[in-house]
């Protein structure tokens, strides 16, 4: 509650408490609580928030990248000849070299899908965790605001409550001062009668 809020529920709960006193003072009769405190005023209830959501958000990561084709090309060249002038005369040397530019090929494509696979996965846990935190967000803007609600409706029951127990208040020290006027009455005409039958 703001400074100048507060400062407006005293005013009002002061000009209350001063209105209930006068009625106080008035000719004892019972009166109807309506006419002192006023009408009885709905209690608010704190609505439910339609913007929260069920749940938290979906984790969605990219897919890892396939390491099928590296495995595939890993034995580069299969079986070696005997040497290197067996490996010219065969073309094992030819295939091997073949083999080696296959799989360094599908290194460098594996290299590359795995950075960016790697800033995928970065981008969306950045993603998630902003809509976790948003999610979140949302919902303690939602219990501040069931707060200052509860808030208002607590200030506006301790106020009533004030001016409900003045009244009673109030009204018993009407009723008391009425019975010792009456009894100083009674007093008075018992003297009176007992000096004239003295």
């Amino acid at each position: 509650m703001t400074p100048e809020e507060f400062e407006r529920e005293r005013r009002l709960s002061a000009e209350a408490l001063r209105l209930v006193t006068e009625n106080a003072r008035e000719e004892d009769k019972v009166r109807n609580s309506e006419i002192v405190l006023g009408a009885v005023l709905p209690v608010k209830t704190v609505r439910e928030s339609a913007s929260l959501p069920a749940e938290h958000p979906t984790w969605n990561p990219p897919a890892p990248p396939d390491l099928r084709p590296v495995n595939e090309s890993w034995p580069a060249g299969g079986t070696q000849s005997a040497g290197r002038i067996a490996g010219l005369v065969d073309g094992s040397l030819e295939k091997n070299r073949e083999a080696q530019v296959r799989f360094n090929s599908d290194q460098v494509q594996l290299d590359n899908a795995l950075v960016t696979w790697t800033a995928d996965h970065f981008a969306a846990t950045h993603k998630h965790y902003d809509a976790v935190i948003d999610s979140m967000q949302r919902r303690m803007n939602d219990i501040d605001t069931r707060h200052r609600e509860l808030e208002r409706e607590l200030v506006r029951h301790v106020h009533e409550m004030a001016q409900r127990i003045d009244v009673v208040l109030g009204e018993g020290e009407k009723g008391r001062v009425s019975h010792e006027a009456a009894l100083r009455s009674l007093r008075d005409r018992l003297r009176l009668l007992e000096e004239k039958l003295g």
